[in-house]
């Protein structure tokens, strides 16, 4: 009598969700029959060994996430001895190099089981049809602690209906500042009701020369992307939508406004208060060198102010965190979206899911976060763990500030690569010239919206032509 027991796609996610030991249980069965006395025991077919399965991880890299993805990694192995996870590091996500990278993979038919993506540059994987649909999975195993109940993070892991990034972060910014450099000037810190024009006033306040000693007020961060928050600040976006735009309306007065103050006279004029390009060559004067009083950063930069060495040393700089300043924008968004990974549609995506889904779950978010100091997937995971911790591994007290904007994010942009839109548009034709004082932002931003609009009907032409090709 055979008695051989065959492994179910069920039982493969019970292997994802609760580790070797679910499916030991699923698939176990007795070696022998029972039978009536005086007779040999029927000999029946063991149950066999879990069969060995290989996860291939195409992940970026850089000297924060690398580590972790090795500990991930073997963690998971850990709980399935018959999984291997073989991990693949591609540096620079921003700069097009991770994802040139994946599609060369999909391409040459080895796509990977699962990849890194960031909210906003998976879905033209996703409509070519290389992805995954995650939502019978999420079903199955009521996976929802990683999917909150916030519109930033619905846009950034859901196209046209269906769910395919697994968020391991909600991605968000808040503004950095440096006590004792308040301390000395004898001002108060920042509190979460102040006011753009109060943020001014400080930082030229906390701006000063002293003959080859320099401090800076605020360090501009000097880019399209990181700069989009001023841009919400004014009231206005600088598209007609934020998923799928179809207009770019850049050149708005309330967004030349604001763009002028924070791009260009930042580094110029009167309004001076941030180190330019030029200031911070050789990495100096800036906020993690002392030189600096705010930043607008992200949690992933708390150990470039504090860490155990930096304190062995006295180098650490003591900081706490603000919401960002109040604009004309009343509803007081702030720029959020999720990161994580997606499962491509490769020979395996079962196998896929499991890892991303251990990675995305409570046990595997945690390492991850405590590794790169990025927020959890889950405000309840916030509030009860993250908070006490970065109070306790950095002294920042002002931590309910990011549980608060949690709450209230919007995405960026969604549908253009905010890659092209710097390098062909934003860079050469607005940011360059307002940084340098050669232009007003209401003299490039004409120029920045028609360039825009070329990358626009340029992105409806390849999904256009890739829909039919489909077709």
């Amino acid at each position: 009598m055979e008695n051989k027991r065959k492994v179910s796609r069920r039982d493969f996610l019970k292997l994802g969700a609760t580790g070797s030991a679910a499916l030991a249980l699923a698939s176990c069965a007795p070696s022998e029959e029972s039978a009536p006395a005086g007779e040999e025991p029927a000999v029946v077919d063991e149950a066999p060994a879990d069969e060995p399965v290989e996860i291939n991880f195409l992940a970026w890299g850089d000297i924060v996430d690398v580590p972790v993805w090795g500990v991930l990694g073997d963690m998971y192995t850990e709980h399935n001895p018959n999984v291997t996870v073989n991990i693949t590091h591609v540096p620079d996500p921003g700069g097009g190099n991770f994802y040139s990278k994946f599609r060369t993979m999909v391409a040459g038919g080895e796509a990977p089981h699962v990849a890194s993506a960031q909210g906003w540059e998976w879905q033209p994987f996703a409509d070519d049809g290389v992805l995954a649909p995650l939502d019978d999975y999420i079903k199955l195993e009521n996976f929802t602690t990683a999917y909150p109940d916030i519109q930033a993070i619905k846009d950034s892991t859901i196209r046209d209906g269906k769910t395919y990034l697994v968020p391991l972060q909600i991605g968000m910014m808040l503004m950095f500042y440096v006590k004792s450099h308040f301390d000395e000037a004898g001002l108060p810190y920042p509190t979460e009701d102040w006011t753009v024009d109060e943020f001014l006033d400080t930082a030229m306040k906390l701006t000063k020369q002293d003959g080859d000693s320099k401090q800076f007020g605020y360090q501009a961060n000097n880019t399209y992307a990181r700069d989009i928050h001023w841009i919400m600040t004014s009231g206005k976006r600088e598209f007609d939508q934020l998923v799928d735009p179809t207009k770019a309306q850049f050149n708005q007065p309330e967004i030349a406004e604001m763009l002028q103050l924070m791009v260009g006279d930042v580094f110029n004029g009167n309004t001076k208060v941030s180190p330019t390009p030029a200031d911070l060559e050789g990495g100096s004067n800036t906020i993690d060198t002392g030189n600096v009083s705010m930043k607008y950063e992200g949690p992933w930069f708390f150990g470039r102010l504090d860490n155990a060495e930096l304190r062995e040393s006295g180098k650490n700089i003591d900081f706490d965190c603000v919401m960002m300043p109040k604009g004309r924008d009343g509803s007081r968004k702030h720029r959020g979206w999720a990161e994580g990974v997606v499962v491509p549609a490769s020979d395996n995506p079962e196998a896929g899911w499991g890892f991303a889904k251990f990675m995305g779950d409570s046990e595997g978010n945690k390492v991850y976060c405590e590794a790169t100091g990025r927020i959890p997937n889950d405000p309840a995971l916030i509030e009860s763990w993250w908070l006490p911790t970065i109070k306790e591994s950095f002294g920042v007290d002002m931590g309910d500030q990011w549980l608060k904007i949690s709450k209230n994010l919007e995405v960026d942009v969604i549908g253009i690569s905010r890659a092209s839109i710097w390098n062909e548009c934003a860079k050469p034709l607005a940011w360059d010239p307002m940084v340098a004082g050669d232009k007003t932002a209401a003299e490039v931003l004409p120029e920045l919206d028609a360039c825009v609009q070329g990358l626009l009907r340029s992105e409806e032409r390849r999904v256009g032509k890739e829909c039919r090709s489909r077709w």
